[in-house]
């Protein structure tokens, strides 16, 4: 079901298409190789291709996959780990996955072009294939981590009709703010063209318009992954299959007005596993699906598989004590329970001086470093004496 909402949240109206690509706040970007890691890349159809690749560029992957007529696949994935969540014993993590499907220019003529398009469903294109796919794939048997697809966004399914270019925003954010809630998403689209409509309902019109695709929850400003993206395709429709091990999202082109230009599209992955364990996802697939000619009436697949994805939380060492911040306390109350008799010693040396020097036959006392027991002793026998000559 489609929600739209005549004000929108605050973290997704129309100031936030300011923010560049992702932002994040109270979130960490995982490390490359280190934080993250996979262990082979293949293409998705399990055969041998030169054009297959994934790395880490710092701590940002990059994976994609071509052909020889120009097509391609490419995505941009980057992973978080929140650094304050809702307290339910695990870690919680967020993949933001950019993907785009390109069309080559370079197909054969004997099919019945030299451009290739994305495969739309009209009338030479027969059945309906995925212009980008994206799925996720783990295990609970090993009892070792799950999707949130109660998080994920989109988490159900929608579509859009439009004509040119449509910007949507994506929030994601859990948080250790009670009294809100502190877990949310959201999916909002704004700058909609005339004509626009989801799910069959017109919201464009209206440069400053917008329309709340999907939300759920409450997002914590404080701890945050957001996005915000444009695209150009027209009348297209995601459909999603969420489970706890599995995070599938399908999107289909309905008409070819735009199947010439490329297909871009993201999605956010949330994760939760428990603490001290790392996740591990066994395939990570992208795909795409493209017409190679209008004689051709067959939909070309292309895409690669990530096997062996694992992710483990940032690594952070407590700082060892340091031995220095220990012993000052203890040299300061040394010093306090020297100084203290030391004080009252030299106030009552002074005055016993002051008034010796009265009295010429009687010499002035030497400080010592004796007891106060002591010290009263010597007093007695040097003042009373003086004191009570005095009197007489």
């Amino acid at each position: 079901m489609i929600w739209l909402l005549t004000s929108l949240l605050s973290v997704a109206s129309a100031d936030a298409l300011n923010v560049p690509e992702t932002s994040y706040t109270g979130a960490t970007i995982l490390e490359g190789d280190t934080d993250v890691w996979f262990n082979e890349v293949t293409d998705a159809n399990y055969e041998q291709s030169d054009y297959t690749y994934a790395f880490f560029e710092g701590n940002t992957l990059y994976v994609g996959n071509s052909d020889n007529y120009g097509n391609s696949v490419d995505g941009i994935v980057e992973f978080f780990w929140f650094e304050s969540s809702i307290d339910r014993g695990s870690d919680f993590y967020v993949a933001v996955v950019k993907v785009r499907a390109t069309p080559g220019r370079d197909c054969p003529w004997y099919l019945g072009g030299t451009d290739c398009e994305l495969w739309a469903d009209d009338w030479q294109d027969w059945g309906e294939y995925p212009v980008v796919s994206v799925e996720a794939i783990t295990d609970v048997s090993r009892e070792q981590g799950a999707f949130r697809w109660d998080w994920a966004v989109p988490f159900e399914n929608y579509g859009v009709d439009a004509y040119g270019q449509i910007s949507v925003s994506n929030q994601y954010g859990i948080g250790a703010n009670v009294s809100a809630g502190a877990e949310g998403s959201a999916m909002t689209a704004v700058s909609l063209p005339d004509g626009t409509n989801i799910n069959g309902v017109p919201v464009g019109g209206n440069a400053a318009g917008s329309a709340e695709i999907q939300s759920k929850g409450y997002l914590n400003s404080e701890f945050m992954v957001q996005t915000q993206y444009e695209t150009t395709l027209y009348e297209w429709d995601v459909f999603v299959n969420g489970r706890a091990d599995l995070m599938a999202w399908d999107t289909y082109l309905n008409l070819g007005e735009r199947a010439n230009q490329s297909a871009y599209y993201e999605y956010f992955l949330p994760i939760q596993v428990e603490f001290g364990h790392n996740f591990y996802m066994d395939q990570f697939n992208f795909v795409s699906n493209f017409d190679i000619g209008n004689i051709n009436p067959f939909a070309y697949e292309l895409g690669l598989s990530l096997q062996g994805v694992e992710i483990a939380p940032p690594f952070y060492e407590e700082p060892e004590p340091s031995s220095e911040p220990a012993e000052e306390p203890v040299e300061e109350v040394e010093e306090e329970d020297t100084a203290a008799p030391e004080q009252e010693d030299t106030g009552d040396s002074e005055a016993s001086e002051e008034e010796l020097e009265l009295d010429g036959d009687t010499p002035a006392p030497v400080k010592t470093g004796c007891n106060s027991v002591d010290k009263a002793i010597w007093l007695g026998l040097f003042v009373v004496p003086f004191v009570l000559r005095r009197r007489e």
